[in-house]
């Protein structure tokens, strides 16, 4: 259901495809008539009554609050060879969770069509990223190898080939990192495009572990240089 939720989200959230979805997962005569008299006022209550069933019909998105009891769960992450995208994934996990349990509190007291779209997008976006992350951790502990369909994945490949670049090369690239930092940080403050701070994010994120390792790089290559 949650991602038939997203589907219609992401595509707009247009109306006759909401009402058809209320009818079939939360029948509500009286919101269908209204929302159907006069959309252009009611419409955020369809998007908050269908974005609310989603979040209260997944199950928890972090297992449980107490770190003992994920690290139990997730045992081979104390493992010498667990690899790092792993260990990465679940810090966004875990960031993942925060925005989720934030956005969902926020739902419920929306006022706007506008509102409850962004804080509706932001619920449902969290708790997928938070699923596809689930689904790594899953598939190694079964397995013991990994699954490689998270995002992660590629961008620790494109970190890796940062090692087979020259000096100077870097150094580029680093000043060209700081300046997308700075622009994604301050699209993020002005705060005038809510539906899309899930994504800039992400963004942020993956840019600064891109940055942090080249920092590290040179680093490392001016330490070698006063050996």
């Amino acid at each position: 259901m949650i991602d038939v939720i997203h589907r219609w989200l992401m595509s707009g959230a247009e109306v006759q495809e909401g009402l058809r979805l209320l009818d079939i997962y939360a029948p509500n005569a009286h919101l269908h008539r209204l929302v159907s008299l006069r959309p252009d006022k009611f419409k955020h209550l369809l998007i908050q009554k269908l974005s609310a069933l989603a979040a209260q019909s997944a199950s928890p998105v972090l297992p449980h609050s107490n770190r003992s009891s994920f690290r139990e769960q997730w045992s081979f992450l104390d493992e010498e060879d667990c690899p790092n995208e792993l260990k990465i994934l679940v810090a966004d996990k875990i960031t993942a969770y925060r925005n989720y349990t934030s956005a969902h509190r926020e739902l419920f007291s929306c006022t706007s069509r506008q509102d409850c779209f962004a804080t509706a997008k932001k619920v449902v976006e969290n708790f997928l990223e938070n699923r596809k992350i689930l689904s790594e951790l899953a598939y190694y502990k079964e397995h013991h190898a990994l699954l490689g369909k998270h995002p992660i994945f590629g961008e620790v490949k494109r970190i890796a080939k940062l090692r087979q670049l020259p000096i100077p090369e870097l150094f580029r690239i680093k000043t060209n990192l700081e300046k997308v930092i700075w622009r994604i940080q301050s699209e993020i403050r002005k705060g005038n495009k809510p539906h899309l701070d899930s994504s800039r994010e992400q963004r942020l994120q993956a840019k600064r572990r891109e940055l942090a390792e080249i920092e590290r790089i040179i680093s490392e290559y001016g330490t070698l240089q006063h050996l």
